[in-house]
């Protein structure tokens, strides 16, 4: 061999090492890796074990990671997360991954700030096909894309006054029960009590006319956000339901559930699991006993409403995307790390097969039953199991509190009504397009 081939053998082995060795370095290097979260719950419920949460889970992921320490920022309040994140997003210093509110998933995956994550997922050997409750995971993409991963959701039940029932001799209502019964009961609870010539006694709070469409499986607009469906059979119907439901109280303004002299009222499962507690259980309704149920199924529905999640995302812009996917498939996967989410969070897993086990329904049912108030599992997976799908678009929240606006009194016949929704379906069209 030429000296000179020699030399360039030489050469090109000592450039293969020098680039294993800072491969190795790059690879072996410390890693400090930034978690966006905040204090508090994400449903708006009292929950004081935020951190010692995300400090258990840290210490677990870095017990088996010593190369990466995870760190996070202190004192940011669930109702400033949103604007702390956007800064940070702005000014090109978002965390790594951070945890999605449900009300900025699509503002985020729009924007292009969500690493897609379908290729992470069909490499993962731990996270596969039906791992998660379908209506979370289906939550967390948008055009075909897995931008985010559910961490926790939140269904919404029905919550009944049983103390109510039981003194009008009315059996608590079946897990398959239709909007007719519901309707009974609301019917036979709302009177005047006293004889003073006001109604003392209510059928429902909070069943508004986004619990009618979802119960009845109505979907408020297309999946690409252009265009309102309120002219079909589905939404006449739940308008019409709903105006039914209005029409049994009159002129009067139905009373807060806490006064117990509400028969149901429609709530979040967050609510439930932090009022079905001591102290809380207390100062909301000291007065009555309750538990909760599956919503009423309109005649094209099943029984259950929308689902709120909480999302785990990763920057598009993360130096450390390896890192970050790790810390990702740990939080999901490990089963010391689920326990004390599930243990200190006030949602429900969004694991399914994880939701399964008796060490979770043992957490979900320790609050609750403290209190009395004892709630199904079976309940729980059919609120998520059977939740509708909302469509996922930028300007969804934006368009719904439009309608809320535009609805105001909903008329009470068939012909003003079917006039009066397809007026509104020619405005939210109008609103979508500007």
């Amino acid at each position: 061999m030429k000296a000179s081939n020699r030399l360039a053998a030489a050469a090109l082995c000592a450039a293969l090492i020098a680039a294993l060795f800072f491969a190795y370095r790059g690879l072996s290097a410390p890693v400090t890796l930034r978690l966006g979260a905040f204090a508090g719950s994400a449903w708006r419920v009292p929950n004081l074990d935020t951190y010692d949460l995300y400090d258990g889970i840290i210490r677990r992921f870095e017990e088996t990671h010593p190369r990466v320490r995870v760190e996070y920022k202190s004192g940011i309040l669930r109702d400033d997360y949103s604007e702390w994140l956007a800064s940070g997003m702005l000014r090109e210093q978002e965390p790594d991954l951070f945890f999605v509110l449900p009300e900025d998933f699509h503002l985020f995956a729009d924007i292009g700030i969500l690493h897609p994550l379908d290729a992470f997922l069909s490499r993962s050997q731990a996270i596969g096909a039906g791992v998660f409750f379908d209506s979370a995971m289906k939550a967390g993409r948008q055009n075909g894309i897995q931008y985010a991963v559910p961490v926790e959701s939140d269904p919404t039940l029905l919550f009944v006054n049983t103390t109510l029932l039981e003194k009008e001799g009315i059996p608590f209502p079946s897990a398959d029960w239709t909007w007719d019964e519901f309707y009974d009961i609301c019917a036979r609870v709302t009177r005047d009590s006293d004889g003073d010539g006001r109604l003392d006694q209510f059928g429902v709070k909070g069943f508004d006319w986004l619990t009618a469409l979802y119960t009845n499986r109505a979907p408020l607009f297309d999946f690409s956000g252009h265009s309102g469906l309120f002219d079909s059979q589905e939404v006449f119907q739940s308008f019409e339901f709903l105006s039914g439901i209005a029409a049994l109280s009159g002129d009067q303004k139905v009373p807060d559930f806490e006064t117990g002299n509400v028969a149901f009222n429609v709530s979040s499962y967050s609510w439930y699991r932090a009022y079905g507690y001591y102290p809380y259980s207390i100062l909301k309704s000291g007065k009555y006993k309750w538990k909760a149920t599956v919503l009423p199924r309109g005649p094209n529905g099943k029984n259950a409403a929308d689902l709120k999640t909480l999302f785990l995302g990763v920057s598009s812009r993360s130096r450390h995307k390896r890192e970050a996917l790790a810390f990702m498939e740990f939080l999901l996967t490990d089963e010391a790390a689920q326990t004390m989410f599930m243990d200190k969070s006030k949602g429900i897993p969004a694991r399914k097969d994880y939701m399964a086990r008796d060490v979770v329904r043992n957490i979900l049912l320790k609050d609750i039953t403290l209190a009395g108030n004892e709630i199904s599992p079976d309940t729980l997976f059919r609120s998520i199991d059977d939740a509708m799908i909302i469509p996922n678009f930028r300007r969804y929240s934006e368009a719904v509190s439009f309608i809320d606006k535009e609805i105001g009194q909903i008329p009470g016949g068939s012909d003003q009504l079917r006039q009066f929704l397809s007026q509104l379906n020619i405005n939210v069209g109008k609103f979508l397009s500007q």
